[in-house]
């Protein structure tokens, strides 16, 4: 199949776990011999117009001139923003020029108008929707970003995609009820490359815990640190390591210092695969606090390191987690209940070794390339929808 992929933020830029989601899918499409193509938004300045990789051919659109990225994450954000008004031209020229099988738009977290443009030329388009947005989002974006997600959602159900791919059943069920039809919708969870993250040579380091993630208000790592503050208020000797960077950063670092564990709390800011894998392996625990997941791609890289989790309790988890055998889902906003569970099951080595023998199978479960294999069944479905389809339509003019 030749197979357009459009997303907001270039894979080779980095991004979340929607970006990695789309990166690990498409290498994969492209090893099977797929003709890959990638629409992506320049948000890095230093990123070529064109170029090929891992078998893919990526077109990056300029959308905010170079100079705005000297502003701090100004020209990275304006890029996400203006990416669907700017792309368009680029999409209708691509569908004019080329015969492709089909168009993925990878919505993270807005969507694009190239649905209007392969509607024109009558080419199947699948979404992948990593969550669902209600009034809630309030409570964890800007006013701004949460306005344009509320008000882009509509998309979906205005619209006829072709498909709509969900990582997880609730995601789905909201979807159902905010009126898009059920058969237009697909589950299809992330995945991870769970054989990279178990390292055995890597001895675990006791009451050591770590969280990996993007350094934004709805992730919480503030939670987290308050925690270790009240567990060794208790008298138990626990360690945090806190991987990732973001907006939130300053104030957790401020944070950290008004409680006084710059000793035992660690923000490491960004860090690559391999010492993310360091630093799990390192731990005796990984702890999560995020209030919105469309997902929980790191509870399955954690577990594919065999630790047992401990995080808020979010239905989109009741996918692949099992509270008690994968570890702890907490109820609530109360720290104490949080705290508890982190103590509890640091001092419960039997269940530790228990949760640290199967979450590893839990996560072999979740491989990319048994998500990249479902993701071409799908495509190739609606691709066969549409002749079908464009067939019967013969057939009626024909009568």
């Amino acid at each position: 199949m030749e197979l357009l992929y459009i997303n907001n933020t270039s894979f080779l830029a980095g991004g979340g776990g929607g970006e990695e989601r789309a990166n690990e899918i498409t290498k994969r499409l492209a090893a099977n011999g797929h003709e890959v193509t990638v629409l992506a938004g320049k948000t890095d300045p230093e990123l070529p117009n064109e170029t090929v990789d891992q078998g893919r051919r990526f077109r990056h659109v300029t959308c905010v001139p170079a100079f705005v990225f000297e502003y701090g994450s100004l020209g990275y954000f304006l890029s996400r923003y203006l990416f669907a008004f700017v792309s368009l031209p680029a999409v209708v020229w691509l569908l004019y020029r080329e015969e492709f099988d089909a168009v993925v738009e990878t919505m993270t977290p807005y969507p694009t108008f190239a649905v209007l443009a392969a509607k024109l030329f009558g080419v199947p388009i699948v979404a992948t929707r990593h969550e669902f947005f209600d009034w809630s989002c309030y409570d964890v974006y800007d006013p701004l970003t949460a306005t344009i997600q509320l008000i882009v959602q509509n998309f979906l159900r205005v619209f006829e995609y072709s498909a709509i791919v969900v990582p997880a059943t609730h995601i789905k069920q909201q979807f159902m009820e905010y009126g898009v039809p059920e058969e237009r919708l697909t589950v299809i969870p992330n995945g991870v490359e769970y054989e990279r993250y178990r390292r055995p040579a890597i001895e675990s380091d006791p009451g050591r815990l770590v969280v990996v993630g993007r350094l934004t208000k709805r992730k919480r790592q503030g939670r987290l640190v308050r925690v270790v503050r009240r567990l060794r208020d208790e008298g138990h000797d626990v360690r945090l390591d806190v991987a990732g960077d973001g907006p939130a950063r300053e104030r957790l670092e401020q944070l950290v210092a008004d409680l006084d564990l710059g000793a035992h709390v660690t923000i490491h800011g960004f860090v690559d695969e391999e010492r993310k894998i360091e630093l799990l392996n390192r731990a005796e625990l990984f702890v999560f606090a995020s209030t919105q997941e469309g997902f929980g791609i790191v509870l399955l890289e954690a577990m594919a390191a065999g630790l047992p989790v401990i995080a808020k309790r979010l239905p989109v988890y009741e996918d692949f987690f099992v509270d008690g055998k994968n570890g702890a889902l907490v109820r609530g906003e109360d720290l104490q209940t949080f705290a508890d569970a982190v103590h509890q099951l640091l001092d419960d080595g039997d269940l530790q070794r228990s949760m640290s023998k199967r979450n590893p199978e839990t996560a072999a479960q979740y491989s990319w390339e048994t998500i990249a294999e479902r993701t071409e069944q799908t495509i190739r479905e609606q691709c066969a929808d549409e002749q079908r389809s464009y067939a019967s339509s013969l057939r009626g003019l024909a009568q």
